[in-house]
């Protein structure tokens, strides 16, 4: 079962539970921390019924095993922090799960446990362009990625791409099912720092399309795989089920080391 019915607050505990019912593979595509969450409450319960519970099949089958990917360039991660530059539209659902991710609050994992913060501190990346702010929000390496690598201590943060045919002034204009502004005009990237327990720090970026593009491919990608026998049951994360090679699959993404 793929669930692409957001927002996933209202549609994904009763797929999950129908999933497990019916022993078929459960999958989705939302950026929910909230559904990582609930996905990974359920991993017993998957394990029982012989099926793989993967949420997170969208645009996270690229951020997941990037992370994975710089991560296994070091000895001993201790720290992640990501910076997400997304640029495209947005589909009424998107928007209606995004009131979702921030009700759940500032996420970080510390020391192994997810924290939630008081006040949102931002950071400074550099994702090619100059130096950029971001603002912290839990976009589910805090779960997802945290169950791919063990790394302790994890922050994220994001910032959005507005067109330049704009003058900084962008209105996204939504229709049903469709996302409008800037589709197709530009890419998002996504930075991975991980320092390693003696200091090191390295960094890996993908550069991937704008809009909901990744989303499409890389569920896809991810579906196509478990239906061929390819699978680990219980919860799973894209990285933890398909490794960092699953980058190597997924359409259109650049991958840079530094």
């Amino acid at each position: 079962m793929l669930n692409i019915a957001g927002p996933f607050s209202e549609t994904a505990e009763q797929a999950m539970e129908a999933s497990i019912k019916f022993k078929v593979h459960y999958f989705d595509i939302t950026a929910e921390v909230d559904i990582y969450r609930l996905a990974e409450s359920k991993d017993a319960a998957a394990k029982a019924a012989g099926i793989m519970l993967l949420s997170g099949a969208g645009l996270f089958a690229t951020y997941d095993p990037l992370v994975l990917h710089t991560a296994n360039r070091v000895k001993n991660p201790v720290k992640m922090r990501v910076a997400f530059k997304y640029s495209g539209g947005f589909t009424p659902g998107s928007v209606a799960s995004s009131a979702n991710i921030i009700g759940a609050g500032l996420l970080v994992r510390k020391n192994g446990l997810i924290k939630k913060l008081d006040e949102a501190p931002s950071a400074v990346f550099d994702l090619g362009d100059g130096p950029e702010d971001f603002s912290l929000m839990p976009l589910g390496g805090v779960v997802l990625s945290y169950k791919s690598t063990g790394i302790p201590d994890i922050e994220e943060y994001f910032s959005m791409a507005v067109p330049a045919a704009t003058g900084g002034n962008a209105t996204v204009k939504f229709e049903e099912g469709q996302p409008q502004a800037g589709a197709g005009s530009a890419r998002s990237k996504i930075l991975v720092e991980i320092t390693d327990e003696d200091g090191t720090i390295v960094r890996s970026m993908a550069d991937t399309q704008d809009g909901y593009m990744p989303t499409v491919t890389s569920a896809v990608e991810i579906v196509s795989r478990a239906l061929s026998g390819a699978y680990q049951p219980g919860f799973q994360s894209p990285a933890s089920a398909y490794g960092a090679e699953l980058l190597k699959s997924l359409l259109d993404v650049r991958i840079t080391d530094f």
